[in-house]
C-alpha cells in the first residue's frame, strides 16, 4: 500500500509557517528562562550600582492596578496636595503598562538593589511620565507614585492595590 501524495499547497504552507517561525524567534511569546521580553533597565538617571533589571519574579511580585490619586502641589515648598482626580496605573508582569486606560511603551524599569527609606522601588519610565512602585506601603505615598504617564507633569500618588 503507498501513501498519498503530500499535496502542493500543504507543503508549501508547512514551509511557510516554519520560516514564520524561525524568522520570529520561534512560537513562544517569552524567551528562555522566563526572563521578560524585551525589558532594560536605563540606569543612567541614578546613582552608580545602585539599580538592576529586575528579574520575572520581581515583576510578578510588583505587578497589578494600582489606584490613586492626580493632582499637583502648589509652588512653594510644603504647600499641601491638591487633587484634580483619578487614576489607575496597571503594571503587567511582562512589562505592560496602562495608566487611565491607556496602554504605554515601557521605556525603562529599574529595581533598587537594596531596600532603602520607602522599601525596594521598582522605577518605570513610560509615556511621558515615570511611576515609582514600593514593596512597602507608606501613609502619606502609598505604593506607587509618580508622574502622570499621560502628560509628564501631573502628579500621581497615594497608587494602592485593591
Amino acid at each position: 500500500m503507498s501513501k498519498p501524495p503530500v499535496k502542493p499547497l500543504t507543503a508549501v504552507a508547512v514551509v511557510l509557517t516554519a520560516y514564520s517561525l524561525v524568522a520570529c524567534g520561534g512560537g513562544g511569546d517569552a524567551p528562555p528562562g522566563g526572563a521578560a521580553a524585551a525589558l532594560t533597565c536605563d540606569t543612567t538617571g541614578y546613582t552608580a550600582g545602585s539599580v538592576e533589571l529586575p528579574t520575572a519574579a520581581q515583576m510578578s511580585a510588583y505587578a497589578g492596578t494600582y489606584n490613586g490619586d492626580e493632582g499637583s502641589y502648589g509652588l512653594n515648598p510644603g504647600d499641601p496636595f491638591v487633587k484634580s482626580g483619578t487614576a489607575a496605573f496597571v503594571l503587567g508582569s511582562d512589562g505592560s503598562v496602562t495608566y487611565k486606560s491607556v496602554a504605554y511603551a515601557l521605556k525603562s524599569v529599574c529595581i533598587d538593589k537594596t531596600a532603602g527609606t520607602y522599601g525596594k522601588i521598582l522605577y518605570v519610565v513610560a509615556g511621558s511620565g515615570h511611576i515609582d512602585v514600593s514593596n512597602l506601603v507608606d501613609a502619606t505615598l502609598g505604593s506607587a507614585w509618580g508622574v502622570s504617564l499621560a502628560n509628564g507633569s501631573t502628579i500621581f500618588t497615594k497608587g494602592l492595590k485593591p
